[in-house]
């Protein structure tokens, strides 16, 4: 039975299967055409509906070493064959796939080993390559799992259109992105290069970094260099090395760097200022190297850098990783998920549950998180709006991953229609911001003058406030209605009722408290004064004919019959 029979063509003449998954497993379901005047029967109502490539397709294993390929072909038959990853092992491979007219071609791979395959089969006109993500590719269980078996499973889901390709750039993008990549790896290197002088610094007892904001700057490499040199800094070395900008005076960096470093130390030191050094230096020549690759797209990158928090550099980065081209994602909803600034979907028993954004391409995403702490910087900007007003409810971490969605999406529609960002919206967004503000504010005061118990109202919302007279309290009000505080029918007071003092002088209590309510005592009853000898069980003394000892007097215990006994 070919691929044509299994697969039967439905009423638009268009090959159709219907899928469902079932305890892990695939089952593809056949539909069969009834008579003329029935409905289409399905074997399972419930299946989903993807297109079949009615057309041979090949799935790809990719290793280190070996490549282990099979062609699932329109009859059905397969076609395997082995090749190791070697120049013409590659041609031989393309040439293969070429000669079984398979155009439809699906690898699974990790780490960089499908880019030489990749760029090798794009070349051919009409080739449909593409890589699929291995976490969503394992192979089904109850299946032997081997090389062979996994490229016969790749082949099977190419054809059935069970996975959907990832994200690959043109080739010129891939270009650009070697070299962001590598400029992001330098930066990192270069930041981990004066922590180590930090550390070196510390453990020799010299806390330059607590007067100096950059160790690394202008004042501190010459002052860096003067310690490799001489092991100590004078303070006429610190007069010819400070710029006119630090604040810190002279003496005070001069005793930040009091003391004598070590010789070893020195030449330690020494290393690390010269790799500094020369990772700066390739810092400078990989960016100047992307700016001059970038340049067939300053359009885009002017279009990003119109965006607040967005400079040269982090747009460049971005039209590397993204493109030009976002037709491959549908919404901007597609593009923030594949970038993991979007929580996953996770729900059940129809109620949402909480979920974490997902793991995904790590360099935009750093790169858009930084931004976003630009433009939260930034005054008057719907991002910044936005992030101050969300994070004392939502918290830092999630407010600025919002904020990098934000930006993402704002990419997203003016990378598609070319257009610049519009700082007129942020001045529309700031106005409705005051607006609402000025509207709470009246229905506060508006609260406020219809509550009589409050003595000072802003009558008018224009900034005008008016003092009125102060209004009776409540007691007030009663007092004056029945005549008085000593009015035996007036309110009753609030509050703790006040204790009555004898009037003998004595300054006990009363017989009763004010309103006729008892008193009742707190804590344990005192004992009489007369009974203490009798109530007491053991008595503390200190023996006054025992010989005179250092330090404090031991204490002994006598017992209550030996003291009657000598009172009697």
């Amino acid at each position: 039975m070919n691929v044509a029979e299994r697969y039967l063509r439905g009423p638009s003449s268009e090959p159709v299967m219907r899928i469902i998954r079932m305890h892990t497993k695939i089952l593809i379901c056949r539909i069969t055409q009834a008579p003329a005047k029935k409905k289409w029967v399905m074997a399972m109502a419930s299946a989903s509906v993807f297109e079949v490539m009615n057309a041979p397709s090949c799935g790809l294993d990719v290793h280190k070493e070996v490549i282990e390929a099979c062609v699932l072909d329109e009859h059905g038959e397969k076609h395997r064959k082995t090749f190791n990853t070697m120049r013409k092992s590659l041609y031989a491979l393309r040439d293969w796939i070429v000669s079984l007219k398979c155009f439809h071609v699906l690898m699974e791979s990790t780490s960089v080993y499908w880019i030489p395959i990749y760029e090798l089969l794009e070349e051919v006109r009409d080739m449909d390559v593409g890589v699929g993500n291995p976490y969503k590719m394992k192979q089904v269980p109850g299946r032997p799992k081997t090389d062979k078996g996994d490229a016969d499973w790749i082949a099977r889901l190419c054809m059935a259109g069970l996975i959907l390709k990832s994200f690959v750039i043109g080739r010129k993008f891939r270009e650009i992105r070697e070299y962001t990549r590598y400029h992001k790896k330098l930066v990192d290197e270069r930041a981990r290069q004066v922590n180590r002088i930090e550390k070196l610094l510390q453990m020799n007892g010299f806390k330059l970094s607590s007067v100096l904001s950059d160790i690394t700057g202008a004042s501190g490499m010459k002052l860096l260099k003067k310690l490799r040199d001489n092991g100590s800094v004078t303070l006429t070395d610190v007069y010819v090395s400070l710029h006119k900008k630090v604040k810190k005076t002279p003496e005070e960096i001069e005793g930040a760097l009091n003391g004598m470093m070590k010789l070893t130390s020195r030449l330690l030191l020494g290393k690390m200022i010269s790799r500094l050094e020369s990772c700066e230096g390739e810092i400078a020549e990989i960016y100047n190297m992307m700016v001059e690759l970038s340049q067939g797209y300053r359009s885009h990158i002017e279009l990003l850098k119109s965006i607040p928090g967005i400079g040269e550099q982090s747009a460049i980065y971005l039209i590397a990783e993204i493109s030009n081209d976002l037709s491959l994602f549908r919404t901007s909803g597609h593009l923030t998920s594949w970038a993991g600034l979007a929580p996953k979907d996770n729900e059940s028993a129809g109620r949402l549950r909480y979920s974490k954004t997902q793991k995904a391409n790590i360099y935009i995403k750093s790169v858009l998180v930084e931004c976003a702490w630009a433009a939260t910087k930034t005054r008057n900007t719907r991002l910044s709006n936005w992030y101050w007003s969300n994070v004392g409810r939502i918290g830092r971490k999630k407010a600025i991953i919002a904020v990098a969605r934000k930006l993402l999406v704002y990419i997203y529609a003016m990378l598609k229609n070319g257009e610049l960002y519009n700082d007129s919206l942020d001045a529309a967004d700031t106005e409705k911001r005051k607006a609402r503000k000025l509207e709470s504010a009246r229905k506060i005061v508006a609260h406020r003058v219809n509550d009589p118990s409050v003595q000072t109202h802003c009558i008018n919302t224009t900034h005008t406030t008016e003092m009125l007279p102060p209004q009776p309290s409540t007691h007030d009000r009663a007092d004056a209605a029945t005549g008085g505080t000593d009015n035996p029918g007036s309110l009753k007071k609030r509050g703790r009722p006040r204790r009555v003092v004898s009037d003998d002088g004595s300054g006990k209590p009363g017989v009763g408290i004010e309103n006729n309510v008892s008193p009742k005592k707190r804590g344990r009853p005192r004992k009489k004064a007369d009974d203490n000898i009798q109530e007491q069980t053991k008595l503390e003394a200190v023996k006054s004919d025992a010989p005179k000892k250092r330090g404090r007097p031991r204490k002994t215990m006598i017992d209550v019959k030996q003291v009657k006994s000598l009172m009697a």
